[in-house]
């Protein structure tokens, strides 16, 4: 796919863009550039009208540097281990970890993951079913309808010790293998939803066997592998938190439009 010219981020980590240009470059650029500006005498030569110089300093943005890392990526795709994506499915067997990926998706926070990766909003929202709750008939609607106090106060608890980075799910079409990623809230520039272009670096591969949670375990840091995996499947069922295979992990660095 062609390098774009105008991107539209919606995700850029600045942090992890530099460190990458770093190296294609051989060091990093100096932030700023000065333009010095011909007086009229050198445009005109001897014996013109002489004006005084001007210096304008030219910051680099991050959306310059993106093109100029993907430009490289794409001019030498073997050195970079780069993969231009146009067919996720015909394409999936052949990515290797670290490879670079870039691919036209749609992507989405699933529900579960955007409800426990912001507390404050999920506690305010329960809060909001418990005031409404004995507001029922006046709204058309019977006490059955409304979630009772045990719901809530159990999802209440589980929101205090469940919680969840912001992690995308993607895919090309309904059967094709999926991408996921987790993202730097600081780095988040617009609303994760839609039909986007990503460019990511393979840290994980899941088999059509294989599947892991999306949302993060209370004390996964303690566990071995296999107990990690135990926790995920009772965690997750069929609720939207899990991620089932054929699917790759990527660590992402951009996405945009």
């Amino acid at each position: 796919m062609p390098i774009p010219t105008l991107p539209r981020f919606i995700y850029l980590d600045e942090k992890s863009l530099g460190e990458y240009l770093s190296v294609v470059e051989d060091g990093i650029s100096d932030e700023a550039k000065r333009r010095r500006l011909q007086s009229e005498e050198e445009l005109s030569g001897p014996g013109g009208r002489g004006t005084e110089e001007e210096e304008k300093v030219i910051r680099e943005t991050a959306s310059q540097r993106f093109i100029r890392f993907l430009a490289a990526l794409d001019g030498d795709p073997a050195r970079w281990r780069y993969r231009d994506v146009e067919d996720i499915s015909r394409n999936f067997d052949a990515f290797g970890i670290s490879d670079f990926i870039h691919l036209n998706v749609e992507i989405e926070i699933p529900p579960a993951v955007q409800l426990f990766s912001q507390p404050d909003q999920l506690s305010s929202m329960l809060d909001m079913m418990e005031a409404l709750r004995p507001m029922a008939p006046l709204l058309g609607k019977s006490f059955d309808d409304m979630p009772g106090e045990h719901e809530t106060k159990a999802v209440r608890e589980l929101g205090r010790v469940v919680k969840s980075d912001v992690v995308i799910v993607g895919d090309q079409d309904d059967d094709s293998p999926k991408i996921t990623g987790k993202l730097t809230r600081d780095y988040i520039r617009d609303a994760i939803e839609g039909e986007v272009f990503v460019l990511g670096k393979v840290i994980r591969k899941w088999g059509p066997s294989e599947s892991h949670s999306l949302l993060a375990l209370p004390g996964a840091s303690l566990m071995s592998r296999q107990q990690r995996r135990q926790a995920a499947s009772q965690l997750s069922n069929d609720d939207g938190t899990r991620l089932e295979g054929p699917a790759v992990t990527l660590d992402i660095l951009a996405i945009y439009r």
